[in-house]
């Protein structure tokens, strides 16, 4: 999203279909889509519980909650929603020290780069 790709979508969208423009109606979409992946994530609290400390998979369902959260609000969508999932990875984060990491931490986690060449 910061490289400028979903202002060149929106862009592109809105030569179709106007109503693109608008950010109430625009930033509805991709709040509800980032919080339905993440309540479908959520799911797996049951099994990430029952894994060994330090496992990866509940700080990236962690990580998942919070870039959920942060969309929607970037948005200015879904706001109640949005505030239940942060508290949730505020819960999450308070139960495993695993989970407890500063993401921001760009040493620790650098930047995603592609795979590919």
């Amino acid at each position: 999203m910061a490289s400028g790709l979903a202002d060149e979508h929106r862009r592109a969208l809105a030569r179709g279909i106007p109503q693109a423009e608008d950010d109430r109606l625009f930033g509805r979409g991709p709040a509800a889509a980032c919080l339905s992946w993440a309540l479908i994530r959520l799911q797996r609290v049951p099994v990430l519980d029952v894994r060994a400390q330090g496992d990866d998979s509940r700080l990236q369902l962690v990580a998942t909650l919070e870039a959920a959260a942060r969309t929607a609000a970037g948005c200015g969508s879904l706001p109640h929603l949005a505030g239940w999932v942060s508290r949730i990875a505020t819960v999450l984060r308070s139960r495993r020290p695993d989970a407890d990491q500063d993401l921001s931490d760009r040493t620790r986690f650098a930047p995603y780069r592609s795979r590919g060449g």
